[in-house]
């Protein structure tokens, strides 16, 4: 939307040499965000990404970018995971209902709280700091995965044990 293209714009102008590299499987919405970028000033900073049904490939894709910045108000969930899984910090902004809190539940339940956004401010300010910051960025990236899976996120033994109690309480 043009809140997220005019935020997103603004860490560009914000952090100098920097690029934004977007996926979509539409070549109409290619175009749309093209002008959007292009409206703000920056498209020259934006990079369009192919879609690719390789899952291999697309997870190495996330070795070119270091900061994710997820959408609002919809926020990805699939997408902070993988780039939560391949080491990639994810600025998310809190949200005002179910879809747009799926971002900030990730980052709470992974105890990242620096990543996490009250407002538009607030995420401009968490990526540009990230981004101009890189023994920050490094130490954040570091252990990311390693210290995802010790999180309820990622503990599917308990997550199993805890379904099968409640299945067995409706039941009984």
């Amino acid at each position: 939307n043009d809140e997220v293209v005019e935020v997103w714009s603004s860490i560009l102008k914000k952090v100098s040499n920097s690029k934004l590299l977007l996926k979509t499987s539409a070549s109409i919405s290619k175009e749309i965000y093209k002008k959007k970028f292009e409206k703000q000033g920056v498209l020259s900073s934006v990079s369009f990404l192919n879609y690719s049904k390789n899952f291999s490939e697309h997870l190495n894709r996330y070795k070119q970018i270091d900061i994710a910045l997820d959408p609002f108000p919809w926020n990805g969930v699939t997408t902070t995971f993988e780039a939560i899984w391949m080491n990639v910090p994810v600025v998310v902004m809190n949200g005002y209902n179910y879809n747009s809190r799926c971002g900030s539940s990730i980052i709470k339940n992974l105890k990242l709280p620096n990543l996490l956004a009250e407002d538009k401010k607030d995420y401009i300010d968490k990526a540009v700091f990230l981004a101009q910051n890189q023994n920050k960025l490094l130490e954040t990236r570091k252990n990311l995965f390693e210290n995802a899976l010790k999180t309820p996120l990622f503990d599917k033994k308990k997550f199993s044990e805890d379904f099968f109690s409640l299945i067995q309480k409706i039941y009984k």
